[in-house]
């Protein structure tokens, strides 16, 4: 099948001019008539009792308006847990609860006026992570975590621990499995916790009118999630809250749960009137908003000789944060993801959510895949090791094909894609000649891994989209997906254009997300808008397309059936002089009497993922992913024998993405996410002090990577094996180039030094000591 737009380079994104001129509205930007500003008292303790709050003196202070405290508020909010509250109340669980909030007529006398507010504590024990939460007799974070709403058995707690959520896989018999066995290898490995830290920190304003109806603006890709929880909040009917998306800069996840908007909800209550404005600080973004990764992996796999699989065990602890709702789906979809891209016929998994007196965990780019396969792409590698197989080889025998089923039984089919493509693309990219030798300056390695991510999303979950003909014939589209600079309208356009078959000029998208207006979406999220968003949009042009011949039969005097549609025209196949054009007929069409037939073509239309279940409570089976989109990594390193520094000389990766919609769409979605997967591997951590203090909550000591820190090249091949469910046969890839980063990487590194690393970051200074004898081979 020949297309016009899809497969092609379109560069042009409507959105690029405002964002280029400053043009663009971010909440930063937003100021409305009466606005005031709220900022946020935090306790000095990470877990502790509140016994008083003394806010006279900050009343006092010059330019308040209202102090707030959550005293007297009962009512907790959540989506599949609900076990958190606008503001605290009786206790703080980690070092960013809201214990107080101060609105003044500016910003900073609101922050002059915190400093006034006087909090009796009475410490209790900290834990920052999950192996110490879980302990016998550790301090209860959640007294009655087994009280709280929970959606459904897969998020119950163990009552009486920190544990939030077991869930657990069962497939075949693992002890059998590994009973058949000539060699098992097990090991630890840990990913901490992390920072989405995008450019722009969160924000949002809040007007919580006299006639008891909410606005909010919010920095959110969850427009329709945070109304739907300020509701609940407040027991307001749904349309009476009213959430608006300026533009947003950058997300990476953290921006995808409802952070701000009850919070800000909550303050603007007291406030009636006015519109409330809270923006956080840099450090606030880093210590009362959302982490991300943070899980420690125990992982075994038993193989035969020949290097098949015959069962996998892990168990997984998430450091889950003092708020389990968020972190918990994480946790989950590590542990449906556990198996990665390979078949075990035996697998026991089990995974363990637990509160930890730390920033609640949430998304976080990829969410919760990087995490498990991780651990598994090390270990994949170890076993080859074991069996004197080439690690690429061991991989080959036991990849993921059509007839095999993942760890939660579900069978692949063509369709899902060809691993076997992708690691030919990458072998040929990273091994095509001997590996350089050691010289006097540099080790030299190289190292692959597999991925495979599926659009995870709860089962109601769908995207819509609005499509209206104009009289021109031109097409207005609306969308409530939120882009933070993934170039998500450019390939609305270039599908619109092409289930229309209009011209890319003919086509305006519009993205301003106002829940009042726009279709209903659920998030923005999970690497799913072009999957469902693009079959949204598909849906909605076939229903113009439908009416658009309607109104045509009507005028032209024929059956619909016989009726073609070719983008300016609707006409009769077998005498197609007998035509009308689109432009007449899209509002309908005027007779010479003045009357008009038809209706006016404006539709709308959603899509979910089809078929998607909850998986049985009791094994974790059930068709859980849908679709998948599956590839390969591969990275060739040197490592500087003066520093430990690891200099990445090309990175190659290639995944079955089916269709590519936009090419250079696409590219770009891989260079970024490799680049963010080798700040995970090499930099990035957050770390607290024995207090639960984040104590390096800023962007001199929170590193990240930057253009020295890229790779001296990128190969990037995608294969494009044609999905069955997908729009044009296409697949996401927004997350995908993250998850196998960090094993390709640690992989090549042992191909170097000869040394297996279990965790990261892999700074230069570990590596050095690696290298000068300094530690322990484990």
């Amino acid at each position: 099948m020949g297309f016009k737009y899809i497969g092609k380079d379109v560069q042009y994104r409507p959105d690029v001019l405002e964002r280029v001129t400053g043009e663009a509205i971010f909440i930063d930007d937003i100021k409305l008539p009466g606005m005031l500003h709220a900022q946020i008292l935090h306790p000095k303790y990470a877990h502790a009792k509140i016994l008083s709050i003394d806010t006279l003196e900050a009343e006092k202070m010059p330019g308040v308006y209202k102090v707030i405290t959550g005293k007297g508020w009962e009512k907790h909010y959540g989506d599949c847990i609900k076990d958190m509250m606008p503001m605290t109340v009786d206790k703080v669980r980690h070092i960013g609860d809201a214990v107080a909030a101060v609105v003044a007529d500016t910003e900073k006398r609101a922050r002059d006026a915190i400093k006034k507010i006087r909090v009796e504590y009475e410490p209790l024990p900290v834990y920052t992570d999950a192996m110490e939460a879980i302990k016998e007799n550790a301090h209860l974070i959640h007294e009655h975590s087994d009280e709280y709403f929970h959606v459904s058995p897969l998020y119950e707690p163990i009552p009486k621990t920190n544990i939030a959520v077991r869930y657990r896989i069962k497939k075949g018999d693992a002890v059998k499995g590994f009973k058949e066995a000539d060699v098992v290898v097990e090991r630890e490995f840990n990913f901490p916790l992390m920072s989405s830290a995008a450019i722009e920190v969160h924000g949002a304003i809040a007007l919580f009118r006299m006639d008891n109806t909410i606005e909010i603006w919010t920095s959110n890709v969850g427009s329709f999630a945070v109304r739907e929880e300020v509701a609940h909040l407040f027991d307001l009917p749904i349309s009476d809250v009213r959430v608006h998306v300026p533009y947003i800069g950058g997300c990476f996840g953290y921006k995808s749960d409802p952070s701000l908007g009850p919070l800000i909800a909550y303050i603007a209550s007291f406030v009636p009137g006015h519109p409330i404005k809270l923006r956080v600080s840099r450090q606030e973004d880093f210590t009362s908003t959302f982490l991300g990764r943070g899980i420690r992996t125990k992982m075994k796999i038993g193989a035969k000789k020949d290097g098949t699989f015959t069962a996998m065990e892990a168990k997984l602890y998430l450091s889950t944060g003092a708020y389990a709702d968020t972190g918990s789906n994480v946790l989950i979809v590590a542990t449906q993801s556990a198996g990665g891209v390979y078949e075990f016929p035996n697998a026991d998994v089990t995974g363990y959510s637990v509160y930890t007196n730390t920033p609640p965990v949430g998304a976080l780019r990829a969410y919760g895949h990087p995490e498990i396969q991780f651990a598994l792409e090390r270990l994949v590698d170890i076993i080859a090791r074991e069996l004197n197989m080439a690690p690429a080889d061991v991989r080959k025998k036991n990849f993921l094909s059509v007839g095999k089923s993942n760890v939660v039984g579900e069978k692949m089919k063509k369709s899902d894609g060809n691993l076997y493509k992708c690691i030919d693309n990458v072998e040929r990219a990273i091994f095509p000649k001997e590996k350089p030798k050691e010289d006097e300056n540099y080790y030299y390695g190289r190292g692959i891994a597999g991925l495979i991510k599926s659009p995870k999303a709860p089962t109601f979950a769908a995207k819509g989209c609005h499509i209206k003909f104009n009289v021109d014939g031109s097409v207005s589209v609306n969308m409530a997906g939120a882009d933070v600079g993934q170039g998500l309208f450019i390939l609305v356009r270039q599908i619109t254009a092409e289930a229309l078959k209009l011209p890319l000029e003919k086509v305006r998208v519009y993205n301003e997300i106002d829940t009042q207006f726009s279709p209903w979406e659920w998030q923005t999220v999970g690497s799913m808008f072009t999957f469902q968003g693009g079959n949204a949009i598909i849906k909605a042009a076939n229903k113009a397309i439908e009416m658009l011949k309607k109104n045509a039969a009507l005028v032209l005097h024929r059956d619909v059936s016989v009726l073609e549609y070719d983008g300016n025209y609707v006409y009769d196949r077998s005498y197609p002089d007998v035509k009308v054009p689109v432009s007449k007929i899209c509002r309908g069409y005027i007779m010479k009497d003045g009357t008009t037939i038809g209706d006016v073509v404006q539709v709308s239309s959603d899509f979910r993922l089809p078929g998607a279940q909850n998986p049985d409570p009791e094994t974790g089976m059930g068709r859980t992913g849908v679709s998948y989109t599956m590839g390969v990594q591969g990275c060739e390193l040197r490592i500087e024998k003066k520093t430990g520094k690891v200099i990445i000389d090309n990175f190659a990766t290639s995944i079955d993405i089916g269709r590519v919609i936009n090419p250079a769409n696409a590219r770009g979605q891989v260079v970024g996410g490799v680049v963010m997967g080798i700040g995970e591997t090499l930099m990035e951590e957050i770390k607290f002090d024995k207090n639960g203090k984040l104590v390096n909550a800023n962007l001199l000591q929170y590193k990240l990577p930057t253009i020295y820190d890229m790779p001296g090249k990128q190969t990037i091949e995608f294969v494009e094996t044609h999905d069955e469910i997908g729009p044009f046969g296409a697949r996401g890839i927004g997350e995908h180039p993250m998850v196998g980063v960090a094993p390709a990487i640690l992989n090549a590194i042992y191909d170097a030094i000869g040394y297996d690393f279990y965790e990261i970051p892999l700074t230069p200074d570990k590596i050095k000591a690696v290298i000068d004898g300094d530690m322990e081979v484990r």
